[in-house]
This record gives structure tokens, sequence and C-alpha cells, in this order.
């Protein structure tokens, strides 16, 4: 073992208390001594003083930790420092044990003993140190500038937590900068995804981008919520395909809450030993601040949503539908809005309760967003009635997926608490030209209360009178072959 102290009276003292254990004891008077030592004897065991002129105890764990040739060796720091912020250094070091030198006598010896039980001897396994001392301390310094620099980097992007899209894309431009390899992936859960945010400096085949993602192993499920920023650089090679190799994914984690990871791939010639201890480097820092992410995207999506059952609300509904009504005339494109309400509801509250009618309504929103495409939206507008958006799709196809839902929602589990079953009614109308936002409710919400009046359980169309059956057959062929183009959830 080696002792390390630039009093002699203490070394002389540690010697001493150490002789009883039988080891093979070499002294060093300074930080330098006992790096230059290490070039020529191995050590299992490292006691030395925190304080020391030129290299201190601490940097000296330091170094002995940032080195993998000394990594392993055990180390316990002494110190007679009453000073708070030198006790702090010594805590964080790195070391093994930190014991005040008032009570070596006591406490060395065991804590030796505790330490080096079960450690193999490093003489058989020894890894070769090569460098002078100074070089050895540049090169651990260096190491840890560059990691307080990265996290520092890391903290920084808190100014993007606001939003999922910007912070994906800063991550990845930031990863960019220190990581070597040519595909950088960040996966976040939360309650706004899972989504994926791609950094592709490498080939990438942007006419068939979706092949890609697959090739970076994105399920094709999630193929939506990936967001590829595409980077060329010559240094990656150029082609149509995403070139194989080696990957390495960390965790994001707060504790034991897995948030999200952080994954690189590449060639051969990537995911260097520097490259992966970068990512497990910003994969560590990052998150807190992911956590943040989500803490904000928790409070907008309540200022967004109906508490019940977590649908939008009507608030943000009528914004949306704005904003899809502008979108379809832009594009030439169909939409319809289906106002749906909960036929004979008071007598649900009235007979079995409102916890009974609370349920109801969350099976009806839960079958709503299950049934519709991804593109609809489905919000609660107020009470027991559920505003639906149909983008793209015209009027009979609207009617046909209309009449399907009411008939869906009509089969909704409801438990034992509640009714054995219920039935909707559904007023629905189509955007004309001229027609605003709350027209296009309001015609909807007279079409509602026509299909009340014609005996519930029904879909009325607004603008329209009552169609005999044969014409709902007459539309159904066309309107069933459009309906199954489009894409469902």
């Amino acid at each position: 073992m080696l002792v390390v102290d630039d009093s002699p009276s203490i070394r002389s003292r540690v010697v001493q208390k150490l002789e009883t254990l039988d080891l093979d004891i070499t002294e060093a008077a300074s930080g330098e001594e006992a790096l230059a030592l290490t070039l020529d004897h191995t050590f299992d065991l490292v006691v030395s003083d925190i304080e020391m002129d030129a290299i201190t105890g601490v940097q000296l764990c330091r170094v002995f930790r940032g080195d993998p040739g000394m990594a392993d060796i055990a180390f316990i720091l002494l110190t007679a420092a009453s000073e708070t912020k030198t006790r702090f250094w010594g805590r964080n070091a790195g070391a093994d044990a930190y014991l005040a030198k008032e009570d070596m006598d006591e406490k060395l010896l065991p804590a030796i003993e505790q330490i080096m039980a079960g450690r193999k001897p490093r003489l058989s396994m020894r890894p070769e140190v090569k460098g002078t001392p100074l070089e050895r301390v540049s090169a651990v310094l260096d190491h840890h500038l560059f990691e307080v620099v990265v996290q520092s980097e890391v903290r920084r992007l808190m100014d993007y937590v606001h939003d999922r899209d910007e912070f994906g894309d800063k991550v990845l431009e930031l990863a960019g900068e220190v990581i070597g390899c040519p595909y950088l992936v960040l996966q976040l859960f939360g309650r706004g995804g899972p989504s994926y945010a791609i950094r592709a400096r490498g080939p990438w085949p942007e006419d068939k981008p979706t092949a890609g993602l697959a090739a970076l192993g994105i399920p094709e499920k999630s193929i939506g919520a990936a967001r590829t920023t595409v980077a060329s650089d010559p240094k990656y090679g150029s082609g149509p395909h995403v070139v194989g190799g080696r990957s390495h994914s960390c965790e994001i984690r707060v504790r034991d809450e897995i948030l999200g990871t952080l994954q690189v791939l590449g060639g051969p010639s990537c995911c260097s030993p520097s490259d992966l201890r970068s990512v497990e480097l910003i994969a560590d820092a990052l998150g807190v601040l992911v956590k943040s992410l989500f803490l904000v995207e928790e409070t907008q999506l309540l200022a967004l949503t109906d508490g019940l059952t977590g649908l939008y609300n009507r608030r943000h509904a009528s914004k949306r539908l704005e904003e899809e009504i502008a979108r379809a005339r832009r594009n030439s494109t169909g939409l319809c809005v289906a106002m749906c309400d909960v036929d004979h509801f008071k007598a649900i509250n009235d007979e079995y309760g409102h916890a009974a009618g609370d349920h109801v309504l969350q099976q009806i929103a839960k079958s709503l967003t299950e049934y519709v495409r991804r593109n609809d939206i489905v919000s609660r507008w107020g009470g027991e009635e559920f505003l639906v958006i149909f983008s793209e799709i015209k009027l009979a196809a609207a009617r046909i997926v209309a009449e399907r839902l009411r008939g869906r929602l009509a089969s909704t589990p409801l438990g034992d608490e509640g009714p054995d079953k219920i039935s909707v009614s559904i007023g629905l109308a189509m955007l004309r030209p001229g027609t605003t936002a709350d027209s296009l409710v309001e015609q909807a919400d007279q079409a509602l209360y026509r299909a009340k009046a014609r005996g519930r359980n029904r879909v009325e169309v607004a603008g329209e009178e009552r169609r005999s059956r044969g014409s709902l057959r007459a539309l159904q062929p066309s309107a069933d072959a459009e309906h199954e183009q489009i894409g469902r959830k």
C-alpha cells in the first residue's frame, strides 16, 4: 500500500498504525511523488493526507479515479482541517473512505478491513499505466472539464422545455457536437409521447423516410410521432440507405422513473468509447430537464382537457375547429362535425347516481377516442355532449361513420353499477362556403335536437329532411368505399 503525506511525523504515525496488518508499505512525501511511484509499482490501497502542496489529496484521488489504470485502487483520505469546504471536498472526492485524523487511531484499521474485504490483489491484473505525472493529471483534469462543460450546456436547454419538438432538436444538436456517430435518436415518454427526435448525418432515404426510421429500430406504429432532421455530412458517406454498425442506448431517468432514451447508431468506425461516455453523460444530465418538460406538458394539458374524460375541453375544441376549417378551405378538403348526446342521461344520474353517470361519460369518451381516426378530434362539449371533428371527409362518408359510431356507443360496456346499455343521438353538419365555426356547431346542434325529437338513438344531418332507408342504402356503397380508404387509428 501507499501512504502519502507531506508531514514525516504523520506518515510515521500512519505507517506505525498499519504495521499490525502485515502490509508492504511505501511512503510518498507529495502527490507528485505518489503518481511517479505508480509508474513502477502496483498498489492495492492509498492512504493520503487531504492538504498538501501542489497536488492535493483530493486532486490525487480524482486522478486515480479518472485514470483507467488506477481507478480500482482503494483510496482513503485523512484530514486535520476543520474548515467546512475542506471536509466537503474530502467527502466528494471519490474516495472509499474519509476520516478525520483525530479519529484515525480508532477508525482507520476498521475502515481498511471493510474496504479491502473480498478485493483481489492487483499484482496479477495491473493495467499498463503511461505518461508522466503531469501528463496524467492534465488528462484527468481535461476529462473532468469536458464533463462539466457538457453538463452545463445541457442545463442551458431548460429554456426549451416548453416545447417538446424544439427541445428534442436542441438536445440532438448539442449531442451532435460532441458525439461522432452519424445517427442520434431521442425517445421521450410522458403524456405528450412517446415521440422520437432523429438527427441523421449519414445516408438517409429521403424518398422513403420510413425505411430510414425502420433501420433505426423505430416501430411502425410510432412513425407518425417521429421528427427527423437530416443534416448530411460527407464524412459519413453517401447513398440511399442507412448504414448499419454499432449502437448504444442510455436511459434518461429521475431516480427509478424512466423518462426516455438517448441512442446513437453508426458504422464500425463510430461509437468510440469517448462517444459512448458522452452519450451516458448527456443522458444523465437530461433527467431533470425531461422531467421539467413533462411537468410543463402536464400543466398545458390540464388547461386544454376535461378533467373527467381526458378529452379536449370546449374552449380548446373551438380553437381546433377554427384551425381545421381554415385548413379545409386552404386544401379544398371536406370537413364535418358531429354533436353526440347521451339519451336520457338525467334518468341515469337519478336512478344510478352521479358516479355511475360519470362512468358512462368516461366509457363513451374512451370508445370515441378508440374509434375515430388519428387526425379526427374528439372533445367534451359540455354535460353529456361530445363534439367530434371529422377532417378530410365528405358528408356521405361522415354519415356512415356517425351511424357506426352510434352503434358502437350503444354496445359500450358500462360495468355493473350503471345501466345495462345506453343510446346516443347524433347531429351531423358539413362545412359549406360561408359557414363559420359557430354556425357549423349550431347546425349540428339543431340536427341533434331533431334526432331527439324523432325518437332518439339516431343520426340526423343538418339541412336535410328525413331520408328513407332506401336512400340511406343508396348512399352507403360509395360512402363505405371512401371511408375504408381512410387510415383508421
